[in-house]
């Protein structure tokens, strides 16, 4: 074979030009620089045999193993390896061999993870919770802001937004098995590391690509050895890896050729930028040189800019409710230490607390393991979750922009990475404050771009030249995307940040600290919009004093029905309600029982169960009865409604069924007798609503008005309720708004830790009361 020379493989050729290309070099001048003749240059790139001693001198030229590029059968590499591999030897038995001794090194690297605050290595199998993948990349989409608001209700969906009903997830592990080389793209803190460091045990172990070699590469690493050692050369550094364990060169390189190596390289955007166009290129080289192996590059997804040909990419999903579940379980055994019972006791009570309806924004943050394991910290020290999230967000916001890079010595680089903690916070906070009030939850980067232009120099002190703050504005730009995770890429070139609760936190911070030495009056304004309702809780629990925020909160609120006559007349009416019961020292909270059951039909039934204002009443008779009696006009409601919409028999039926019970229900409550006997009299004139639908269809079809009228004469006398008040569309809207801004008030007294006592009950006192009322 010597004599006939070398050639280059069809593959060998390729990894040759690219090579070529990546050094700027032509044939003649690597010809020369080898000071040989410019033939056997053009014989080795044409794939015909040249003398071994300038096949070689080629290769090392090109920075490319020899042995790779020769066009030689499969049992080649040398003397001393065929002599390990004669004909009849089982390779799967070497596989086994050699990941035994990779076993200890697989383990030292990934068999534990360094959590945040946690002192203390956690195992890795204690923690871990099996991820999925999506096959659709979010931000590859091309979608329109349209596209992306029409997707789910914003406020109750805002992390779903951008993704399609259809994507389908996949398990984590079978998209390893599915793809020969994969790249893993996910956002800060989604759990890419741990995914790589799973896979490369669970191959250790046999259960995961089991004919295979794991080797774990962390690429910040491999950049600072690289750099260390002027050569990036990913082949020569998995065969240090595999010295280290007891295994030679050759070896190596013979299971590297096979095919028999799952190579997992972490942390592609951890890389320096000085040196990520060598690292890009020498994996691109690599894995094209041995492209028989199973690759999984782990990247974060903002930073994700160069496509390796041939490579699969998926995006880690967030955690479903059950992953969260599985993950707060674990998180209670593994890190703080608790016995199964206890954790598991303790991590029930976690998830009810998070599926509580208030908890909805710290829900969509536990969608992230890094921020779940942070809440799961906060819970164990509080046994509940924060009422204002305030130091949380500030906890998230501190660890996505500082502490996760610190705690793995991971350095940014550029004009945005060196500038101060506050001055990001400041920057973000106004982007937030601006898009927000604007009600522009999503926004291209143009628009970014521009608010950057307008606020940078402000807030970071700057007086640059032109040409030094475009810079400056890229280098910020770059930074809010690529390296924060709290800006997120929904769409191509449509971005939004990455948590409803964040954009909230910061458009409250920035209206703090703008209006710190003033009033809120234009926080004020948004008192009735329901958006706002999480800004003005945040806030508040900010200020240092609430007092005179509180005021102008209950002045606004008073002056919005002042000039309407049939609201006044309604909230008259609820005073003197409320005046009439036996409760006498929670009147506000009765006030609010009344106002919502009193006009049935104009407030969500939502906040009949929701409002603990309402549910820490005590129980009264009186007001469970009127409860009944409100039900039996909702009975009434719907079953108009049905007859109006043409609905089938059947649904009318229902409704007729369930005012049939609740009639009775009341008759049981009722005390008066007088007005028992009249409850009985209406309901003997009800048809059986056991069994025949039609005859109730045609009786109520015929007599449903008098009947209803008889209702309502009955419950004024001797209840003094249902009134038919009569309110127009845009008086419901009105009556809604009013609401909505006196159960903001009520929930920022409750929750605010800062205002005066004598002036939270007083104001607490004048709740749902029309003007003149207040000021008897």
């Amino acid at each position: 074979m010597t004599s006939r020379g070398l050639k280059a493989s069809s593959e060998g050729i390729k990894a040759a030009k690219t090579a070529l290309t990546d050094k700027t070099l032509s044939q003649q001048k690597l010809a020369t620089a080898l000071g040989i003749t410019r033939q056997p240059v053009s014989k080795f790139f044409a794939g015909e045999p040249v003398s071994r001693s300038c096949f070689v001198q080629i290769c090392r030229q090109l920075g490319l193993s020899w042995q790779q590029v020769a066009s030689l059968h499969e049992d080649w590499v040398s003397k001393g390896t065929l002599q390990l591999q004669p004909n009849n030897f089982d390779f799967n038995t070497l596989v086994q061999e050699l990941r035994q001794k990779c076993q200890d090194k697989i383990q030292d690297q990934c068999n534990t993870l360094q959590m945040l605050d946690i002192a203390r290595a956690i195992p890795l199998d204690e923690i871990y919770t099996h991820v999925s993948v999506l096959e659709e990349i979010t931000s590859q989409q091309w979608r329109e802001i349209s596209d992306l608001l029409q997707d789910s209700p914003l406020e109750s969906n805002f992390y779903q937004l951008g993704q399609s009903n259809h994507r389908k997830t996949l398990p984590g592990l079978e998209a390893g098995l599915r793809y020969s080389k994969l790249m893993v793209l996910g956002k800060s803190g989604s759990g890419k590391t741990t995914f790589l460091q799973h896979l490369a045990i669970a191959c250790n172990q046999g259960k995961f690509q089991p004919h295979h070699v794991p080797v774990f590469i962390r690429l910040k690493e491999f950049a600072e050895d690289a750099q260390y050692e002027q050569e990036f050369n990913i082949e020569k550094y998995i065969s240090q890896v595999f010295y280290s364990c007891g295994i030679d060169e050759e070896t190596a390189l013979t299971v590297l050729n096979k095919g028999r190596v799952l190579i997992l390289l972490d942390g592609l955007d951890e890389v320096p930028l000085e040196h990520t166009d060598n690292v890009i290129r020498e994996i691109r080289k690599f894995s094209q040189i041995y492209y028989k192996n199973k690759f999984v590059i782990s990247c974060r997804i903002a930073a994700h800019k160069y496509r390796f040909p041939g490579f699969n990419e998926v995006e880690l999903a967030d955690f479903n409710a059950q992953q969260i579940e599985i993950f707060v379980k674990n998180w209670f055994v593994a890190v703080a230490n608790q016995s199964i019972s206890k954790a598991e006791a303790t991590s029930s009570l976690f998830i009810q607390h998070l599926n509580l309806p208030e908890n909805q924004r710290i829900r969509e943050l536990a969608r992230v393991p890094l921020l779940l394991h942070l809440i799961c910290l906060l819970f164990q020290v509080k046994g509940q979750l924060p009422p204002n999230p305030a130091k949380l967000y500030e906890q998230v916001m501190n660890t996505l922009l500082v502490r996760w890079d610190e705690i793995r010595g991971i350095k940014r680089d550029g004009f945005y990475a060196n500038l101060s903690l506050n001055s990001k916070k400041k920057l973000l906070a106004q982007i937030a404050a601006v898009t927000f009030i604007a009600g522009d939850y999503f926004f291209e980067q143009e628009k970014l771009q521009k608010l950057i232009a307008e606020h940078l120099p402000t807030i970071a002190n700057l007086a640059l030249d032109k040409s030094q703050m475009y810079l400056d504005h890229k280098s910020v730009l770059e930074g809010l995307l690529f390296q924060d995770g709290l800006l997120v890429e929904r769409a191509r070139g449509i971005y939004s940040f990455s948590n409803l609760g964040l954009l909230e936190y910061l458009t409250a911070r920035n209206l703090v600290e703008k209006y710190q030495d003033t009033d809120l009056t234009s926080l004020i304004y948004h008192i009735t919009e329901e958006r706002w309702y999480n800004v003005f809780l945040l806030t508040l629990n900010m200020l240092s004093s609430v007092d005179e925020t509180i005021k102008l909160m209950k002045n606004q609120v008073d002056t919005l029905v002042v000039n309407d006559h049939k609201i006044r007349q309604y909230l008259i009416w609820l005073n003197q309600k409320t005046n009439s019961t036996s409760i006498k020292n929670n009147t506000a909270a009765v006030r609010a029982f009344y106002f919502i059951y009193g006009y049935t039909f104009g407030i969500t039934a939502n906040y009949r169960i929701q409002w603990n204002f309402i549910e820490n009443l005590a129980f009264n008779p009186e007001m469970a009865l009127d409860e009944l009696l409100f039900s039996i006009l909702n009975c009434v409601h719907e079953l108009k409604l049905a007859e109006e919409n043409h609905l089938n028999i059947i649904h009318d039926f229902n409704h007729a069924h369930a005012l049939s019970l609740t009639l009775d229900e009341a008759i049981d409550l009722v005390g008066d007798a007088e007005f028992k006997q009249e409850l009985q009299k209406l309901k003997k004139q009800l048809p059986c609503t056991e069994s025949n639908s039609e005859k109730f269809y045609f009786w109520w079809q015929k007599n449903s008005i008098f009947w209803e009228q008889a209702v309502r004469r009955n419950f004024i006398k001797y209840r003094n309720i249902g009134y038919d008040w009569d309110l127009n569309n845009q008086e419901i809207k009105l009556l809604q708004a009013y609401f909505n801004a006196n159960k903001l008030i009520t929930d920022c007294l409750e929750r605010s830790v800062s205002i005066n006592q004598e002036l939270k009950q007083q104001i607490e006192d004048e709740l749902f009361l029309a003007i003149a009322d207040t000021k008897t």
